[in-house]
């Protein structure tokens, strides 16, 4: 899990546009301002853009399911949907992802915020309100039915296919058999099928129930069909199982031409390839999934925290460097897990640091014991305590659980608040990067702190190794190639506030972009980005997020959505378009 995955299945159609290729707009996709003049106008460059009769008719052909959207803090300003008291239960709500997700533009992690909530009883007047580049129309998809129709659309414009409510069931095998007969399948443990828009946070109940363990997001209102599993998918299990892409079996998908296929290792093994980690929201509308299910485990957590003692925060960076390096070592071990750390963060890492690291790290299996996990972190322990009570205070304990489930509800299953537009960067490090040069190591540590005012944040994910390396072998994995010998990823942090200036939004997008990002890429030079919590300025983009890999994913795109349908920045197939000053989406 990490704060920065996806929290609801949405898949962006960015359909083409039927108008000649004299037209004004002939090389664009259709956006609002293309709008119709009158109904009757013959003139393609102000027409492109439907008309309020053929947005009827289509959510005729919907039974109803299109809405119109507007922003989630519109009743915050003045006009017909103004509501002071809808106004104050947005402002309460913004920062909940389950109240994000259940509005069709509702963003956990916006890049920007075109309309913010407003605190009038903190005294904040409303500003401006916008759409920014939020689709105008949504289709709330609860039928495959209503998929195909809204893909099949052409000509329709920005049109965001919402598979929230789209639920057709949890289907539980004790021994999973291919519905396709698919000979190359040589999977034969349990699998639950996932009908739909559901999120971990429906599955998790269901495996539970039936006495068995999946790999899925460690915060729970993230989808288990769209960008976490498309984009490759770590959580809790990974290390021990493998990524999220890496569990899935078989899948249905809506293809660009409107076609509901399925894809497995035998039927459309390319596309089987390329939607398991190959990258998001490009390729086809995934509708349902089938995965594997392990049996329940034990588990043992360890929290280590530690903290400066004074405002001299060099000793803090030299223990984090200490655990860095210790990271392959831990988890050949069986150590994986999540952790924070910085040295000016804008809220408290643990009891009132501001200044501090933590983990949670563990270790899974049917016979683990706490003595072992000791034993395993005791070369580690070693080298922090010179620092405990001089310039640290530091703290390890251990808990045991007798299974799985207590496990995720007490040490992972809880929400990170959201809705704040922050700018991210990240990078896999391999044993290399983590062992070979102490100094280079340090050094780079120093730059990603940042300077005292900064209020930089640093997410630790220990996901990768062990099952992660073993998948290396899986043919029809998607997945950038990078997480096959990378133990960790850092995920880089600078939160946008209110009070920023355009000015000082652009340095802090510059400083992670240009000083931050390079700085682990000098230590990590081999490796990549894991493309769901990556820097999406990042300008090596195509071999930072998807590596080796990259070749045959376009050629896939090329082969399942010609005429470029779907698109997402950073996806594959977006490198043929470009947005333009007006905002229009153009191929270059």
């Amino acid at each position: 899990m990490t704060s920065f995955q996806l929290s609801i299945i949405v898949i962006l159609a960015v359909l083409n546009l039927a108008v000649p290729s004299s037209a004004t707009y002939s090389r664009c996709k259709c956006n609002p301002a293309d709008h119709h003049t009158d109904s009757s106008s013959q003139n393609p460059a102000t027409s492109c853009w439907p008309s309020p009769e053929l947005w009827t008719a289509l959510n005729t052909s919907v039974s109803g399911k299109l809405i119109r959207n507007v922003p989630v803090a519109a009743p915050c300003y003045p006009g017909a949907l103004y509501n002071a008291a809808q106004c104050a239960a947005v402002d309460a709500q913004w920062t909940n992802a389950t109240f994000q997700s259940q509005n069709p533009v509702g963003l956990s992690y916006p890049v920007e915020v075109s309309c913010p909530p407003v605190n009038a009883s903190a005294g904040q007047v409303p500003g401006t309100c916008g759409m920014g580049g939020l689709p105008r129309y949504t289709v709330n998809a609860t039928t495959s039915e209503d998929v195909v129709v809204a893909v099949r659309s052409e000509g329709y414009g920005s049109l965001e296919v919402w598979v929230r409510y789209l639920r057709t069931g949890l289907e539980f095998e004790q021994s999973y058999r291919s519905s396709s007969d698919c000979y190359k399948s040589t999977w034969n443990g349990s699998a639950i099928t996932i009908g739909g828009g559901y999120t971990w946070s429906d599955v998790y109940p269901f495996a539970e129930s039936k006495d068995v363990i999946v790999v899925g997001g460690g915060t729970p209102t993230v989808g288990c069909l769209g960008g976490w599993m498309q984009g490759g998918g770590h959580g809790p299990l990974s290390r021990n199982y493998g990524l999220g892409a890496d569990q899935v079996l078989s899948l249905t998908a809506v293809l660009a031409t409107g076609h509901i296929v399925t894809a497995d290792p035998c039927t459309h093994p390319d596309l089987f390839f390329a939607l398991r980690g190959g990258g998001p929201g490009t390729y086809a509308i995934v509708l349902s999934t089938t995965v594997k299910a392990y049996p329940n485990t034990r588990a043992v957590a360890q929290h280590v925290a530690l903290a400066p003692l004074s405002s001299n925060t060099s000793a803090l960076l030299d223990a984090i460097a200490i655990l860095w390096s210790a990271y392959p070592d831990l988890n050949d071990a069986g150590y994986a897990g999540y952790g924070a750390w910085g040295i000016d963060a804008a809220a408290p890492f643990f009891a009132n640091f501001t200044s501090g690291y933590v983990h949670g790290f563990y270790t899974f299996g049917d016979n683990v014991t706490q003595a072992e996990a000791e034993a395993a972190f005791a070369p580690v322990r070693a080298r922090l305590e010179p620092f405990n009570g001089t310039s640290l205070f530091v703290s390890v304990g251990y808990v045991t659980y007798p299974s799985y489930w207590p496990f995720y509800r007490a040490e992972s299953g809880t929400e990170p608040a959201v809705g704040s537009p922050a700018i991210v960067g990240s990078r896999l490090f391999d044993r290399a990067a983590l062992q070979d040069n102490a100094t280079a190591l340090r050094g780079m540590l120093d730059v990603l702190a940042g300077a005292p005012g900064q209020g930089v944040t640093n997410d630790v994910e220990l996901v990768g190794g062990g099952q992660v390396f073993a998948d290396a072998g899986d043919v029809d994995s998607g997945v950038n190639p990078a997480w096959r010998s990378s133990y960790m990823s850092n995920i880089v942090s600078r939160a946008h506030l209110p009070s920023d200036t355009a000015a000082e939004v652009r340095a802090k997008e510059r400083d992670i972009t240009d000083v931050k990002v390079p700085a682990m890429k000098r230590v990590a030079p081999h490796t990549g980005a894991y493309m769901n919590e990556a820097n999406r300025n990042d300008p090596e983009w195509m071999r930072d997020f998807y590596g080796g890999h990259w070749g045959r994913l376009s050629e896939i795109k090329e082969k399942y959505d010609l005429k470029g349908v779907f698109y997402c920045p950073t996806c594959v197939g977006s490198e043929a378009w470009v947005v333009e000053a007006s905002g229009a989406l153009c191929r270059r």
